[in-house]
């Protein structure tokens, strides 16, 4: 097999990352196993002994692989061609690098493609996000349209785990058999085992197996849901621990709080955890109703097993078992005659 030996450039220090990688980090991935040398200009590039060809490689070229370079190689000595140019690197024989002459042939395959501008760049992302999500499939992941899902390259998702199309994921772990919906956002997240996700956005957070969100959740800084716990439409949860079996199905916010197992979070409920000045916590025991449109003024405990009617604003702590009642009485009067 040819053997070939590699100089690595990085002159792009300042570029934000592209799916999940700087270009530097998309060249050095796909380089992969062979031998190569980080440097900071041509003039360190020296003759390496027992290469056939040497490749003095730029950031601005990320696309290239491992795959790339061999065969281009392999066409190089079937053609009889000293070296190619790749962006403003190149491939050369050893021979033409002793010389130290340049190619006069540029490759135009499309792992050659070089950053330039902002148009060059999305189309080189888009081509990464689909290497991700190829990679993806090939692990077992369940992706109909590998073409149109955002996968960055700090993100697994698991055999039998499936992400529909337009969904975004960064930086994240999708367990096996989770779902991810269309239109999803995940970012710096884990989705537990059977997960469902609709048509929400995940990010900082960590969802149980089975578990279901959305459509149109939001989960946010460091919130935990537990294993089977229901979050529906409309409604977002902050920095908060949500048991087992827990449910909250529409329209509340749950935020700085503990929400016991098996927990019935009624809709239009407000966790009001914020005085002006400082966020205060709210604790939840196991099995407590919440009934619609109840407001839970923190800091406060509601203990296990406590039934709170609707429409009611809770300020002083509820003891387990018990029932509260917190609502203005209506008066129904008869319409004055004129």
């Amino acid at each position: 097999m040819d053997t070939l030996f590699l100089y690595l450039i990085n002159d792009l220090p300042d570029v934000p990352s592209l799916a999940g990688l700087t270009p530097y980090e998309w060249l050095k991935r796909g380089v992969g196993e062979i031998p190569h040398r980080e440097i900071t200009d041509e003039s360190e590039a020296i003759d390496p002994q027992g290469a056939d060809g040497v490749a003095i490689l730029y950031a601005d070229t990320p696309l290239v692989r491992k795959a790339d370079l061999v065969d281009l190689f392999r066409e190089m000595e079937k053609r009889g061609i000293d070296g190619y140019e790749i962006g403003r690197g190149r491939l050369v024989t050893t021979a033409a690098f002793r010389r130290g002459s340049l190619p006069k042939r540029r490759c135009v395959a499309p792992f050659a493609g070089r950053l330039t501008d902002a148009t060059s760049l999305s189309a080189i992302e888009r081509l990464l996000y689909r290497r991700n999500a190829d990679l993806s499939v090939q692990n077992g992941a369940i992706i109909p349209d590998v073409d149109s899902v955002r996968i960055d390259a700090t993100t697994v998702v698991e055999r039998g785990a499936t992400v529909e199309p337009y969904a975004l994921i960064r930086h994240s772990r999708i367990r096996a058999g989770a779902r991810i919906g269309s239109f999803c956002e995940i970012e710096n997240a884990e989705i537990g085992e059977g997960a469902r996700i609709e048509h929400s956005v995940i990010r900082d957070s960590v969802v149980g197996a089975r578990a279901t969100v959305g459509p149109f959740a939001y989960l946010r800084m460091g919130t935990y849901l537990g294993e089977g716990v229901r979050v529906g439409d409309f409604v977002e949860v902050k920095k908060s621990r949500i048991g087992a079996g827990a449910k909250a199905a529409h329209l509340a916010y749950i935020g700085d709080a503990e929400v016991g197992a098996e927990t019935n979070v009624g809709c239009g409920t407000v966790f009001a955890n914020y005085d002006g000045k400082v966020k205060r916590e709210t604790r939840v025991g196991k099995r407590v109703f919440i009934g619609a449109n109840t407001n839970l003024i923190a800091p406060l405990t509601v203990g296990d097993d406590a039934y709170i009617a609707a429409a009611s604003t809770v300020t002083r702590d509820v003891p387990p078992r018990a029932f509260v009642i917190g609502r203005v009485r209506e008066e129904v009067k008869e319409k004055r005659r004129e």
